[in-house]
């Protein structure tokens, strides 16, 4: 069986996936759980519509691409919520 280059590549993206998915829950971890949980479920929700359209008819047309437009600023409005915690963690630990 000869593995083409397509699994690679496949195998590569999960990897890195996994990875970005394995650093941002160990971020998440280091906050407040209230913090943390809401930053998660809003993270989720954009992953999930941004995914959405994998799943979805592609009969839809141009409401995928509204999935995925409205998946990415979801999910990166979290991100951006994560960066903003640990940026004021970070002051609170330099001021003590």
């Amino acid at each position: 069986m000869i593995i083409g280059t397509a699994e690679i590549l496949l195998g590569v993206v999960i990897l890195i996936l996994a990875y970005i998915a394995y650093s941002l829950i160990k971020q998440l971890r280091t906050l407040e759980k209230s913090q943390a949980r809401r930053i998660q479920d809003i993270m989720v929700i954009g992953a999930v519509l941004y995914w959405l359209n994998i799943f979805t008819p592609r009969e839809l047309g141009g409401q995928s691409v509204v999935f995925t437009a409205a998946g990415i600023l979801i999910f990166l409005y979290g991100y951006g919520l994560l960066l903003f915690e640990k940026f004021r963690q970070g002051r609170k630990e330099a001021r003590s």
